[in-house]
């Protein structure tokens, strides 16, 4: 009987921290918005309004500066129509482990990161997400420079 309580109880211990990360994966899903950023500790505006969705295994974010579309659809032209439109997006999966969030990016504005992933550091408080992690920029397919990218999002839902 010992024997078995002793079996019972290492496999609680290994069940433990994997049911602590679904758990944390559940509460992320659901709707939020980007309230600040910082990239390398100074703040860095965030134009528009931007929205990521999260499921069980899938993320999707996009951004529109509303202000901007009507400035560019204002003018007239065709190009200024076509530019207005072209806001920014991005979806893939995700997935989380103990306090790291990872997404790979399945589809984007920019192609050079689609199939790329992003780790962050995160924690819950609240509605609030906060998430820390290394961004790299691209030019020409190649990377000039990362970044620590700082977000908090409040929970919209």
């Amino acid at each position: 009987m010992k024997h078995t309580q002793r079996i019972i109880t290492v496999i609680l211990l290994f069940l433990t921290p994997s049911l602590t990360h679904a758990q944390q994966a559940v509460k992320l899903q659901g709707a939020w918005e980007l309230v600040s950023q910082k990239e390398d500790g100074k703040d860095h505006p965030i134009l528009g309004r931007q929205i990521k969705l999260l499921t069980g295994t899938h993320y999707a974010w996009v951004r529109q500066d509303k202000k901007l579309l009507e400035e560019l659809l204002a003018k007239g032209t065709q190009r200024d129509s076509i530019s207005a439109y072209q806001d920014t997006f991005g979806a893939g999966t995700y997935k989380v482990v103990g306090d790291t969030y990872t997404e790979t990016t399945e589809f984007f504005y920019a192609p050079q990161y689609i199939g790329r992933s992003l780790e962050f550091k995160f924690k819950l408080e609240g509605d609030l997400w906060y998430t820390s992690g290394h961004y790299s920029h691209y030019e020409g397919g190649k990377k000039i420079n990362e970044v620590l990218l700082e977000q908090v999002f409040k929970r919209i839902d």
